[in-house]
């Protein structure tokens, strides 16, 4: 239930992998865009993550440059960040670290895992750095990316063939009615019209039919809540608590608008960029770009934010079209009662730092429905597991939020201090005291947390004291590095500009588009 996003995302998805058995009913109640964290909803730039290719679109055998051309979509190689580390006014140019070299770094879509004994490449990085052999940043000595990025460069030649991992920035309103015209379409869902009154539940509690205000039925054995943040069946039918973050994350609003394309052509990332009262967002699209920025409303005003984010902008703030939406930071206390599963916001809600996390989120939660998809006699048997997951994502999401505030060196504002002080959580204080002990991390989600500690962290790194016994080791770990300049040298003499590229794929932009 619910033409969001996450409703239509789940409707294509699930109709088309479980066409032979399973009918799928869409209740659209026309109140998408009153959901402001569906991005898509309420018109602005969504980002999708680099599976959404083959977990999605290969699904309904949708080729990548039929949707691009669909939804107006640009390339999302990886998150810049600006200005975490120094302090002063908002402004989108980089400032300087200490050491003279601009405050920027990257997140690169997928990062780079390559691992030489025990130990990932960004430890030898740590042990070159400390010893004086190199003064690369970590992002530049251990990523492909980082100089390509910055010369705005395809991740793809223009002959087609991909060279670097990626996701992308989509037209929201036009990737959600791509969405609904695919659902709607070969995958064979159903749609009906109206404003939920109400629901009927048989004698254990389930709900056997949802109810409209024009007297309408629709009945099912198993109800998706993507409602967004209302959580329409979860919150409101059966009464299930939200759990707020409001102890973790400061931030709980968020001013978007439609600015002016960059003259200097389509970035080929998400810029993040630090604020003193919070951080603001680029998304670049063919044409246009769509930014943003969070803010916490204890701490600054909704009409001081957008004006400040209109001015930002070069745009007149009596005039510019801000939108305002809530950022209700939280999870539901269970995203499975009985029957009802929320997907989406409808679940849970995280500041956006990371952009791809709320497609990630959906497409995660769909995989989790499928593997433990009930039986018409016990629909809530897989629901404690399936709630242990949503729980550990949404932690592991909130986490990596905090850690940016909780590890950088920026208190220059009230704000900054507040958020600053708040308690971390036992995973977060474990990743900060790994990080300055220099106690290896693995897996992928614990490097990029090491990666992120490391960009913020101004001093000279801590390499893991067994690197200075492994000789071997360490020679394998120069040819690894080597081998990235080599590559970042060849990529950037043959690889296309972005615009180049969607120049190519699109035709010219289409500048005159306002949808945020």
């Amino acid at each position: 239930m619910g033409d969001t996003t996450a409703g239509w995302l789940s409707a294509a998805y699930l109709a088309t992998l479980l066409a032979a058995t399973v009918k799928v009913t869409v209740l659209e109640t026309g109140q998408a865009g009153a959901d402001g964290t569906d991005a898509a909803a309420s018109g602005g730039v969504q980002a999708l993550p680099p599976g959404m290719q083959t977990e999605f679109f290969d699904r309904l055998g949708i080729k990548e440059s039929d949707w691009m051309r669909t939804c107006d979509a640009s390339f999302r190689v990886a998150g810049r960040y600006a200005n975490w580390r120094t302090e002063g006014p908002e402004r989108w140019e980089d400032g300087n670290v200490p050491s003279g070299g601009p405050d920027r770094f990257y997140d690169p879509a997928e990062g780079n895992r390559t691992q030489v004994s025990e130990f990932a490449l960004p430890y030898f990085w740590a042990y070159r750095r400390s010893a004086g052999q190199t003064l690369e940043p970590l992002d530049r000595a251990c990523f492909r990316e980082p100089p390509l990025l910055d010369a705005r460069k395809s991740p793809r030649w223009l002959d087609g063939r991909a060279a670097l991992p990626y996701g992308w920035h989509v037209d929201g309103g036009l990737f959600l009615a791509y969405l609904r015209r695919l659902a709607t379409g070969d995958a064979g869902v159903r749609t009906v019209r109206g404003t939920v009154r109400g629901v009927e539940r048989d004698t254990q509690g389930h709900v056997v039919a949802v109810v409209t205000t024009g007297g309408l039925r629709v009945a099912g054995d198993l109800f998706l809540d993507c409602t967004g943040t209302r959580a329409a069946l979860l919150a409101g039918a059966l009464g299930e608590p939200r759990v707020s973050d409001a102890d973790r994350l400061l931030c709980d609003g968020v001013v978007t608008l439609t600015a002016p394309a960059d003259p200097a052509g389509i970035a080929p990332y998400t810029s993040l960029v630090a604020a003193p009262d919070g951080w603001l967002w680029r998304m670049p699209l063919p044409g246009r770009t769509g930014v943003g920025r969070v803010y916490a409303s204890a701490f600054t005003r909704p009409e001081d934010a957008a004006r400040k984010l209109a001015a930002l902008c070069g745009l007149d703030p009596a005039t510019a079209d801000v939108r305002h939406h809530a950022l209700p930071q939280g999870r539901s206390a269970r995203a499975w009662v009985r029957n009802v599963v929320a997907v989406g916001s409808a679940a849970r809600v995280v500041e956006p730092l990371d952009s791809t996390a709320q497609v990630s989120d959906v497409l995660d939660a769909l995989r989790g429905l499928v593997r433990h998809l009930p039986t018409a006699t016990a629909r809530e048997a897989p629901a404690t597991r399936f709630n242990r997951e949503a729980e550990l994502r949404h932690e592991a999401d909130r986490d990596f939020v905090q850690l940016h505030h909780a590890a950088g060196p920026r208190r220059d504002s009230a704000f900054r201090r507040a958020q600053s002080a708040l308690p971390v959580s036992a995973a977060v204080l474990d990743r900060m005291a790994a990080h300055r002990g220099a106690h290896p991390l693995r897996g992928a989600r614990e490097l990029r947390q090491y990666t992120l500690l490391e960009a913020l962290h101004m001093t000279l790194p801590v390499a893991p004291p067994a690197l200075a016994h492994l000789c071997a080791e360490r020679r394998e770990a120069d040819a690894h590095f080597e081998r990235i300049a080599r590559q970042q040298r060849i990529l950037g003499e043959t690889l296309p500009t972005a615009s180049d590229y969607l120049t190519r794929l699109h035709g010219e932009p289409r500048a005159g588009r306002q949808t945020v």
